[in-house]
């Protein structure tokens, strides 16, 4: 077996190769790829990309996305999040997810994190004995309408033949939660305006970095800007969904970026994930006491985008929506659970006071 990696300008030949081209399963979309090599927190040696073969055949692959992350005393330290792995289910058994997992705690020293793992993955992590636990972080499943063509697939695949009759469905039921959300509407009456922007200027770069000054991953204005220009979904059709294992494209993906302002003053910020009809908050710098207003505009957006969900794990967000009546006809509790290794966990002597956000990690890619 070999085991070939790939830093950020091995990576862009590679997607550019005819064996990429020509790959029956491909370990990686373009998207995904460039948006790796184009990462500000990735250097020139970094592995992003881990590959097994097996007589020139591709049977494994796993990504790493390249990061820093501060302990509660600010001090820095570089590691990479795996993100997306497989293994060719015809030669599963032979270790190769292991070997993939190895090679990514040799090329990193050890420095890995995990999230948003399969229970499949989980048990393979667990017997590697690397990991520790970091966090679970509570989040909570809101539904403004019903979307169960949406979400039923998701969880089984039997449901998938079932689609078009729970759309119907799903349809009907919503005629009259639309009608009471067209009355609704508008929710957002305050004296703050939330204003979408193109780019974050000096005056939001401040912000973020006041509230970001005791993050897990503290984001820069740039590094935020680095998300929204390189996502990893596409909108529509393409060739790779056939070939990739991952998302690819979706009907609607949009990365937002609000500013909120009281007459003159720069109270806070969101970034907004809009992926078909699911709407995240992957980052979030703003005061409690404004929070009200702020999810007044989360419904007023969701029921002019005809949005059906909302998912988040901001903990002053989740508990204004745990504590106070709103729109939604259901909340559902979940949790994101964080993993790390012993080696780089040794440097972690708090796990409750760290500040992560909702986009941490490949969060805010999907």
């Amino acid at each position: 077996m070999e085991i070939t990696t790939y830093n950020a300008v091995q990576l862009g030949d590679f997607i550019r190769s005819e064996e990429f081209r020509t790959m029956p399963v491909i370990p990686i979309s373009t998207p995904r790829a460039i948006s790796h090599i184009h990462n500000p927190r990735a250097e020139p040696n970094d592995v992003l990309l881990i590959i097994a073969r097996e007589g020139g055949r591709m049977v494994g692959y796993l990504g790493v996305l390249p990061d820093k992350i501060y302990n509660e005393k600010g001090e820095a330290f570089r590691c990479g999040w795996l993100s997306c792995m497989w293994v060719d289910p015809e030669v599963r058994g032979k270790g190769i997810a292991k070997k993939l997992i190895g090679t990514a705690f040799d090329t990193w020293s050890d420095h890995i994190l995990v999230t948003e793992f399969t229970p499949e993955a989980k048990g393979l992590y667990d017997r590697s004995g690397h990991f520790n636990a970091l966090r679970t972080n509570d989040g909570l499943r809101c539904y403004l309408r019903f979307n169960l063509h949406e979400v039923l697939p998701k969880k089984n695949e039997r449901y998938k033949k079932f689609k078009r009759l729970l759309s119907m469905a799903d349809a009907l039921a919503n005629v009259p939660i639309n009608v009471r959300l067209n009355g609704l509407s508008p929710l957002c009456d305050s004296t703050l305006r939330f204003e979408s922007v193109d780019s974050i200027g000096a005056a939001i770069g401040t912000l973020i970095g006041a509230y970001s000054s005791s993050g897990f991953e503290r984001r820069s204005s740039d590094e935020l800007e680095w998300i929204r220009r390189y996502p990893w979904l596409t909108t529509g059709t393409g060739e790779e969904a056939k070939k990739y294992h991952f998302s690819v494209n979706a009907e609607r993906f949009e990365n937002l970026f609000i500013k909120i302002m009281d007459g003159t003053q720069l109270r806070g910020f969101m970034h907004l994930a809009l992926r078909d009809n699911h709407l995240k908050v992957p980052y979030a710098y703003l005061p409690d006491d404004i929070l009200p207003d702020v999810l007044a505009y989360i419904y007023d957006l969701m029921i002019r985008t005809q949005a059906s969900m909302l998912t988040v794990f901001h903990p002053a967000i989740v508990r204004h929506l745990q504590q106070h009546k709103s729109p939604f006809i259901y909340k559902r509790r979940i949790q994101r659970n964080y993993i790390i290794t012993k080696t780089l966990d040794a440097h972690f002597a708090d796990h409750v006071s760290l500040q992560i956000q909702d986009g941490d990690a490949d969060c805010a890619f999907t």
